[in-house]
């Protein structure tokens, strides 16, 4: 099982590899684990181990989301489909009061840390 950071994944989309494995990744905003590591050490009711992750996404779902915003982008176009699901989920961490940042907002601020940075996208 694997967590990825969105900005780390997308690298791996834009990489130009493919086929690419359609397998189910839960991905998060590095601002929002930021949150929940700083949410966890400064509620005193904070305790045990806590699952942060927004949501599970698969990399051809994130690609037809990508090109709605990027469409001139070169993006992966042969995908291996993978029957792989585990079930996980934050809701003991939202208890506390953290939320996650909607899954579009997340990977639009990633491509344009990426341009703003100079990183070429292969676009």
């Amino acid at each position: 099982m694997y967590f990825y950071f969105v900005s780390f994944y997308l690298l791996l989309i834009f990489s130009g590899c493919e086929p690419v494995e359609n397998k189910l990744k839960w991905i998060i905003d590095v601002r929002d684990l930021a949150d929940a590591l700083l949410l966890a050490y400064e509620k005193i009711e904070a305790e045990g181990r806590y699952i942060c992750t927004s949501c599970p996404a698969k990399p051809k779902d994130l690609v037809e989301e990508l090109k709605s915003e990027y469409p001139n982008y070169n993006y992966p176009t042969k995908f291996i489909e993978v029957d792989y699901y585990i079930r996980l989920s934050s809701e003991k961490l939202q208890r506390l009061g953290w939320s996650y940042r909607p899954l579009e907002e997340t990977l639009i601020d990633s491509v344009e840390s990426y341009k703003e940075a100079g990183v070429y996208l292969l676009g």
